[in-house]
């Protein structure tokens, strides 16, 4: 018999993992929505079977629970429902940050009860349930966290959730809890910063209409995540902000050793060695292709 996964947020990552999940697995999905209205959208997408306003009867529904709103929100509601897991249920999380979500559910997760965290490395600057799509996760990474020492942990199911982000598309990566939000803080959470400095110092004077109105695709690539949802960011961001203001040092010695390149008598040579030394490391970076077709 088909194992049933409760997505509670269909939201951008909730509603793909979702569609994905009935297109490409043999999963039951069912849902939670604070709005009606997506209820009504995901059911007659066919991408859940049931689909709620409450979370109690996804968590009450579902083998597998999968925490997909915000880290801050998913810590605070998992506090609320942790009593009604009973033990053999998994628990997961798609959060973008995990140290506060892990805390929330060590301190209050029944016995008999696994936990097990992944990190979907897909996503978009739109949000909301009508950007999700069942390819969201083709070719991207797939984190799954690994956390030997706690006793809700399980091997299996760290494996379940590997091979769930193989049939959905992605690759496959292992990581120990304790160091995903310092690594995410860099690679994730800083782009974000960056980018909003970027726009906003483009944008933020007297001549910023006429900036905006010369610029061409460096600016607009560099700086597309710069209008993703300013709460949702918000909420991951400063929920992880001990390792983003780490990030931010890492950075600012970068830019100090770029300033210290520009200052150089040498017709600019170090700083071609410093740009042929990004473009190196940048062409190592994993495609991210996506086929939305």
């Amino acid at each position: 018999m088909a194992r049933t996964v409760g997505i509670i947020g269909l939201g951008l990552l909730g509603a793909s993992l979702a569609k994905a999940l009935r297109a490409y697995t043999t999963y039951d999905v069912i849902g939670y929505a604070r709005r009606q209205e997506i209820c009504d959208l995901a059911l007659a997408d066919g991408c859940v079977s049931q689909a709620f306003t409450a979370v109690e009867p996804v968590i009450t529904g579902a083998d597998m629970v999968v925490f997909a709103l915000p880290p801050q929100t998913n810590s605070e509601l998992f506090v609320k429902v942790a009593h009604l897991f009973q033990a053999g249920q998994v628990v997961t999380d798609v959060s973008s940050a995990k140290d506060e979500f892990a805390h929330a559910v060590y301190a209050h997760i029944p016995e008999g009860v696994h936990f097990v965290s992944v990190h979907p490395m897909a996503g978009s600057e739109k949000g909301g349930y009508e950007e999700g799509h069942k390819d969201l996760f083709q070719k991207m990474g797939w984190i799954v966290l690994e956390d030997e020492e706690q006793p809700a942990y399980d091997a299996t199911v760290a494996q379940e959730l590997a091979d769930m982000g193989r049939a959905v598309g992605s690759r496959i990566e292992y990581v120990d809890m304790k160091r995903h939000d310092g690594c995410l803080a860099m690679v994730s959470h800083m782009p974000h910063m960056l980018a909003s400095v970027m726009i906003t110092a483009v944008g933020n004077d007297e001549l910023g209409d006429k900036r905006m109105s010369l610029s061409a695709g460096g600016l607009r690539d560099s700086t597309r995540t710069a209008s993703g949802l300013p709460s949702m960011w918000q909420e991951i961001i400063y929920g992880n902000r001990t390792n983003v203001l780490k990030a931010i040092e890492q950075v600012e010695q970068e830019l100090a050793a770029v300033k210290q390149l520009l200052h150089a008598d040498d017709n600019g040579d170090s700083l071609g060695q410093y740009l042929e030394r990004a473009k190196q490391i940048r062409d190592r970076l994993p495609s991210l292709t996506i086929d939305k077709n």
